[in-house]
């Protein structure tokens, strides 16, 4: 059992929101356990042996660096007496710091002086609560840390971002069109596309089973075929998919039957893939094929059934559209779904058996947005600094496979269920992230594109760049003025 003191206003706390926390093992795999608060402790208890670290979204107070972000400590063993949960985090954080800074060999750049400076006084602060003489003081220095240590975390990958994108840009490497949009068929018009056109190079199709063929046997591919033909006059590449997901709103009635066994469903799958992707090849360059299948197991499909359908997407695309690159989807990358249902499979451990069983795929494709997950049955996406995302990139990045960002965004208001970042969300701080985002994005050599989430806001989503007027937000601006900059340089 681990236990952590939380402190409010320099006394015990008398109430802590949990959403999202969950616990850490090895190489930062989240682990099934209980989480609670009583007493003014979060009490923990892990159902593996082993040291454990805590994840929770922390609301962290600071110019610059405010928001209610997902914060962890370090693995920390069981002891009879609490842990400060202040400190933990603190530690947390400047370690990370630590570890991304000696990765990336950021020690002797002059650019890089005020961001050092600020490494340093997030561990001067560290040190001072650590050896502080009462709980007060330790909370007070404690809480500064973690402030500062967030400001160093994203300035360091800024730092980052700048001294790489810097190192693409004189041979020209980005892909010749790496931004696009993602566009609902129902917003899919001639005035859509051509503010589209403005920002993005490229449009993705989503291609929901449930939508494409809502009965068994019978087709319905006509909205699709309206769009990919407008996008196509409109000289854009089209991107589509996922066309197999386990989204609750993805699939159709007649296969969530409870009889149905996984033969028949993969039956079922492969003539739906055939047929869509058959039907659109002529106008696709790139097929999502799946994704998250490791994290939305709606069917509780074993561990070799999920590979299995994965592998069996991939070779239905090469075989019907073989000049179209295959990508496979990866949703929710940090993985905090596996720490409450067991029949799913951890992000990294999914993608790293992708390559090793030898399905045929070109490039990973790669969710990161954040929001209350509007979508019914998507959960949650957490709020994580710029630091994680970088990190996260950076995994991915290291198995071998070119990566596609398929879905990037944050909300431009109201969403406060799953963190925020810089403060409340708005219009100003969604353009904010988004250039930033995008240059740490574009900085890896291994990113060939970046996917905006939604074009145009949707009723229960302000994470559009554009209105539902299709006027243009700040972030719709800010993409376009970086797009104009990549190519200038190209």
């Amino acid at each position: 059992m681990l236990r952590f003191c939380v402190y409010q206003d320099g006394t015990p706390a008398k109430s802590l929101d949990l959403t999202g926390a969950h616990l850490l093992g090895n190489e930062r795999v989240p682990l099934r356990g209980e989480i609670r608060f009583e007493n003014g402790e979060v009490v923990c208890e892990t159902r593996a042996r082993g040291a454990a670290a805590l994840a929770m979204l922390w609301p962290v107070r600071g110019a610059g660096a405010g928001g209610t972000l997902m914060l962890e400590t370090t693995r920390l063993v069981e002891r009879s007496e609490p842990y400060n949960l202040h400190i933990e985090l603190a530690r947390g954080q400047l370690m990370r710091i630590i570890q991304k800074r000696e990765d990336w060999g950021l020690f002797d750049y002059p650019e890089g002086a005020a961001v050092y400076k600020q490494i340093d006084l997030a561990r001067d602060h560290l040190v001072a609560a650590m050896t502080a003489d009462d709980a007060l003081a330790a909370t007070k220095h404690a809480d500064a840390s973690i402030a500062a240590g967030l400001k160093a975390a994203e300035a360091t990958a800024a730092l980052h971002a700048d001294v790489f994108i810097k190192r693409r840009e004189p041979t020209g490497p980005f892909a010749k069109r790496p931004f696009g949009c993602r566009i609902l068929p129902a917003h899919c018009t001639e005035a859509a596309l051509t503010r589209a056109a403005d920002a993005f190079d490229f449009v993705t199709l989503p291609c929901d089973w449930a939508v494409t063929q809502p009965q068994s046997g019978k087709f319905d591919l006509a909205d699709l075929e309206r769009c990919a033909a407008l996008v196509k006059a409109k000289k854009l590449p089209v991107m589509a998919g996922p066309l197999l997901s386990f989204d609750d709103p993805a699939l159709p009635d007649y296969v969530r039957r409870k009889n149905t066994t996984f033969d028949s469903f993969r039956d079922a799958a492969a003539k739906h893939l055939k047929h869509v992707i058959t039907s659109l090849a002529s106008h696709v360059t790139a097929w999502e094929v799946v994704r998250g299948l490791h994290a939305h197991n709606a069917m509780r499909f074993n561990f070799e059934q999920l590979v299995d359908l994965s592998r069996l997407a991939a070779t239905v695309a090469r075989q019907c559209a073989p000049r179209s690159a295959v990508i496979l989807g990866v949703a929710m990358p940090w993985g905090e779904y596996y720490a409450a249902d067991p029949q799913t499979i951890p992000p990294v451990l999914y993608a790293e058996m992708a390559v090793q069983s030898g399905i045929s795929f070109d490039a990973f494709g790669l969710e990161i947005w954040f929001g209350a997950g509007a979508d019914p049955g998507s959960g949650r996406r957490f709020v994580r600094d710029m630091m994680q995302v970088s990190s996260m990139l950076d995994r991915f990045g290291a198995m071998g496979k070119p990566v596609h960002i398929t879905a990037a965004g944050v909300p431009s208001g109201g969403e406060v269920g799953a963190g925020c970042w810089r403060g409340s969300w708005s219009a100003i701080s969604q353009a904010a992230w988004a250039k930033e985002f995008y240059r740490i994005a574009l900085s890896k050599p291994f990113v060939e594109t970046i996917c905006w989430r939604h074009l145009i806001d949707r009723p229960d989503s302000s994470s559009g760049v554009v209105c539902a007027d299709l006027s243009p937000k700040p972030a719709f601006d800010a993409i376009q003025t970086l797009r104009g900059e990549i190519s200038a340089g190209a």
